[in-house]
């Protein structure tokens, strides 16, 4: 393991180290992340905030926040969400590090309860998540359904469905907490625009001693939803099925997996993108891996209805299995 940054004289040593990478947002970055992580009752910590390359209004935000546990590191120019990442994990002095996107929000007792289950939890590398709050329009759903079972492979937990109907289990950054030696282990690989960390849980949980542990508590917002660009929705759909097909041949994607990512993400980017070959090109992956009578149903519909139906039957349907089962994530709880 690296040594962690230089503390400076008469500050704590912090038990957590949350890494927050930002780029030209930041109206967002104060009113949501950076306040929400400074709120913590868990007050020992340090909130390390990347900006992700020039950026003069960021900078000047943040030099009006007087917390002595605010450190800025300012990038001479933009490397992307995966290696801001593991720069802020570079600079951390903590033992654990929590990471955070700049437009989401945290409970207040988040670092707190996290911690709690990772020293419970009897792992060398416990990976720590918790469920949070989805808004959508007028609603607000919270997710995920259930957490990973005992051995269960993270790309089919995150990717593989069982029917139309399944419950999205969807882990991001903003939920994760683990140890620094864990990020030092497994940092995330850079270049990734896209599903980095759906990258970096499938690559970490096969690091000996390694396990996801879920606290039931909703503890964080993912402003997914909002009308605006997304570091995670910017991209094009290729790179996300060359991915996919990237771990699939190394063996940590199955085809199930690769199917339920193909069918309900990759073809809704697919889809939308009106590029010559999108259908062929999707529909050749589908096709290559054994999919069952349902996926291809999705599929066709991802092709053939307009998206604002499809978001209505999904929304729909999600209502009524929320009444249907228990309110509780299931799975491995803290």
């Amino acid at each position: 393991m690296t040594q962690p940054a230089p503390r400076p004289a008469g500050v704590p040593v912090p038990l957590v180290s949350v890494v927050v990478p930002t780029r030209h947002r930041p109206e967002l970055l104060l009113s949501r992340a950076l306040r929400t992580a400074l709120a913590q009752t868990l007050g020992e910590i340090e909130v390390i905030v990347v900006v992700d390359g020039p950026d003069p209004a960021t900078l000047a935000a943040l030099a009006g926040v007087a917390d002595p546990r605010l450190r800025v590191v300012a990038l001479p120019q933009n490397v992307g969400p995966s290696e801001a990442r593991n720069i802020g994990v570079r600079h951390a002095r903590a033992e654990w590090v929590a990471l955070l996107d700049d437009d989401d929000e945290w409970a207040p007792a988040k670092l707190a309860r996290q911690r709690e289950a990772a020293l419970a939890s009897g792992l060398r590398h416990p990976i720590v998540v918790c469920r949070y709050d989805l808004p959508e329009g007028q609603t607000t759903r919270q997710e995920p359904a259930r957490f990973p079972r005992e051995g269960e492979p993270l790309a089919d937990y995150l990717m593989a469905r069982e029917s139309w109907l399944s419950p999205n289990l969807t882990l991001m950054s903003t939920v994760l907490f683990a140890g620094r030696d864990l990020f030092e282990k497994m940092p995330f690989r850079s270049g990734l625009y896209r599903h980095e960390d759906w990258d970096w849980l499938i690559w970490a949980s096969r690091v000996p001693g390694a396990g996801v542990v879920g606290v039931g508590d909703v503890l964080a917002t993912y402003h997914f939803h909002e009308a605006r660009p997304h570091l995670g929705t910017s991209v094009s759909w290729r790179p996300s099925l060359a991915w996919a097909r990237d771990l699939r041949a190394q063996g940590l994607m199955s085809d199930r997996a690769f199917v339920g990512f193909v069918v309900f993400h990759v073809a809704h980017f697919a889809a939308q993108s009106g590029q010559p070959g999108a259908l062929r090109e999707t529909a050749a992956a589908v096709l290559g891996a054994r999919p069952r009578a349902f996926e291809l149903a999705r599929f066709a519909a991802t092709w053939l209805l307009p998206q604002e139906r499809r978001r209505h039957w999904r929304l729909t349907a999600e209502r009524l299995l929320t009444r249907l089962r228990p309110s509780a994530a299931r799975g491995t709880a803290a």
